[in-house]
């Protein structure tokens, strides 16, 4: 029984393989388990990168059973193509998905008013991609997670806020950046 459950648990990513698991760069392939460094041969360098730890699980009293080491990046096809978000774990492609339609100037080298901050995209890559840098930006502590009995911590996602200024007569936006992903703007 233990070895038909390990089986299935060995077989389960390949048998997950969807639409988004593999797309082509050039002329080549990259898929769902390709190592970090095949995709950077197969690839133009990626705008953007970001990484952070991940809990791969937590025991019934909350204390830690490991962390996974999380690489982003994000490639720019152009204006005509969507952009790619690429999620490694532990140095091997693990996600593969479709952001917004790429840009056909360098990534993050404009600036974009109000109106197209809250359109630039839903990832930090895509905003960095539409609008550049921030005019401000920082993480903040996230919430931690204690086990019972004195566990371990470890942080909920990393956090980050950026703030983009529009000059004397119009207000700052600020964005909440939940592991990479928008989860709130707001005029502070």
């Amino acid at each position: 029984m233990l070895t038909i459950a390990l089986g299935l648990f060995l077989l389960a990513p390949s048998l997950a393989l969807g639409v988004n698991d593999g797309f082509y760069c050039g002329q080549r392939i990259v898929s769902v388990g390709d190592r970090i460094w095949e995709v950077a041969r197969k690839c133009p360098e990626p705008f953007w990168t970001e990484s952070y730890d991940r809990p791969l699980a937590a025991d019934r009293h909350g204390r830690l059973l490991g962390l996974a080491r999380v690489e982003v990046w994000a490639l720019n096809f152009g204006a005509n193509h969507f952009m790619r978000r690429l999620e490694f774990i532990n140095g091997r492609l693990s996600r593969v998905r479709d952001l917004g339609y790429g840009v056909d100037y360098e990534p993050g080298s404009r600036r974009c008013g109000p109106h197209e901050l809250t359109q630039a995209g839903k990832t930090t890559a895509e905003v960095f991609a539409r609008c550049g840098l921030p005019d401000y930006s920082y993480e903040i502590p996230s919430a931690q997670h204690y086990g019972y009995f004195g566990g371990s911590a470890y942080r909920q996602g990393e956090h980050h806020v950026w703030t983009y200024e529009f000059g004397p007569r119009r207000q700052p936006r600020e964005l909440l950046f939940v592991e990479g992903r928008l989860q709130r703007m707001s005029i502070p």
